[in-house]
C-alpha cells in the first residue's frame, strides 16, 4: 500500500519552518515533505526550538526566513490539563503572541493545529466552521484561546483536527493493533463518545495542499469523512480488518464498556458527539476527502 499516494504537479516553491516536528504529527510532516514537489522543510523538534522562547522563536524565523510556518507543538493530555492548567495555556496559547509575531517579522503565514475539543458536544449533527465554540473542559478552552491568537493574525490559518493517529502514535487508537494481538483478556472500549478517526497522513495531504495553494489566511477543519465513529466501533473494524488480512490471526473480542454515570476523578469532561465537517476544506483544495476507515489498513 503506498503510504504517499499524493502528487502535485504545479511546481511551487516554499520554505516551511515546522515545529514540534518529532510530535505525533510532526514525524508524518518529515516523512510526506521528503515526497512533496516544492516544499523545502526546516523540521525543529522540541529540543532544536522551544516555542515557549520568544526570543528563540524570532531568532530561528529571521535565520531561515519561512514562507509558511507549521505549528504542530502542543499540550495534548486532556487530563491533565485539567490540572496543570497554566502548563496547557502556556503552550497552546500564550506562546502563540511570540510565534505569530516572529511571522510577522518575515511575513510568514502561520498554520496551527487545534482541536474539535473547542465544541461542546451538544450538536447532533457534523459541526462547521460557522459553529460556535464552547468548550467543557481545560484542554478544549487552552485551544480555543490559542485560535483566537491565530485567527487575529492577517497571515494565520487554524486547521481543527480530532483522534489523530498514525504508527508513530502513542494514543489509544494506535495502539489498538497491538492490544489485540497481546492481551490476555477482552478489550472492552468506549461507546458513548462520536468524533471523527483522522489518519495523520491525509490531514498532512491536507496541511502541505494549503501550503502549496498559497493559502493564508482561515478556519478549517479537516477529519476523515464518513461521519465518525465511536472507539468501540474503531475497534471492531481494526478487528476485522486484521482478519481480512490474516484470517488466523489469534486476537481478542471487543466489547463495549459499560457507560459511567459520571466522569472518573482526574478525567476530564468531553464531548459526547463532536464530528466535524471536512467540506469546506475539500472544496476549496479540491481534495477527496478519505472515509475514516481508510486508514486502517496503514497501522495494521
Amino acid at each position: 500500500m503506498n503510504a504517499f499516494p499524493f502528487l502535485f504537479n504545479t511546481f511551487v516553491f516554499m520554505k516551511v519552518l515546522l515545529t514540534g516536528a518529532n510530535g505525533g504529527v510532526g514525524t508524518v510532516v518529515c516523512q510526506a515533505a521528503l515526497h512533496t514537489e516544492g516544499i523545502e522543510l526546516v523540521p525543529c523538534s522540541r529540543q532544536a526550538l522551544d516555542v515557549l522562547d520568544s526570543r528563540a522563536l524570532a531568532k530561528a524565523l529571521l535565520s531561515h526566513k519561512p514562507d509558511y510556518v507549521i505549528n504542530a507543538a502542543a499540550f495534548t493530555h486532556v487530563d491533565r490539563a485539567e490540572t496543570e492548567v497554566e502548563e496547557a495555556f502556556r503552550l497552546n496559547a500564550l506562546c502563540l503572541k511570540g510565534m505569530v509575531d516572529a511571522c510577522n517579522q518575515v511575513g510568514a503565514a502561520l498554520i496551527h493545529l487545534s482541536t474539535d475539543y473547542v465544541f461542546d458536544g451538544e450538536k447532533k449533527t457534523p459541526y462547521t466552521e460557522e459553529d460556535k465554540e464552547n468548550p467543557i473542559n481545560m484542554y478544549g478552552a487552552s485551544k480555543w484561546a490559542g485560535e483566537q491568537v491565530v485567527l487575529a493574525y492577517n497571515l494565520g490559518t487554524v486547521v481543527r483536527t480530532s483522534w489523530v493517529y498514525s504508527l508513530h502514535s502513542k494514543n489509544f487508537l494506535a495502539a489498538i493493533p497491538r492490544l489485540l494481538r497481546t492481551k490476555d483478556e477482552p478489550l472492552y472500549v468506549e461507546n458513548s463518545q462520536k468524533n471523527s478517526p483522522t489518519f495523520a497522513l491525509h490531514l498532512v495531504e491536507a496541511l502541505l495542499a494549503l501550503v502549496k495553494k498559497n493559502v493564508r489566511q482561515g478556519l478549517y477543519h479537516y477529519t476523515n469523512a464518513g461521519g465518525g465513529c465511536t472507539r468501540y466501533e474503531f475497534a471492531c473494524h481494526v478487528r476485522d480488518r486484521i482478519l481480512e488480512k490474516e484470517p488466523g490471526a489469534r486476537l481478542v473480542p471487543v466489547y463495549p464498556m459499560e457507560p459511567v454515570l459520571q466522569d472518573p476523578p482526574g478525567t476530564a469532561p468531553r464531548p459526547l458527539y463532536s464530528v466535524m465537517s471536512p467540506d469546506k476544506i475539500a472544496k476549496q483544495l479540491g481534495l477527496t476527502v478519505p472515509h475514516w476507515q481508510e486508514g486502517i489498513g496503514f497501522i495494521i
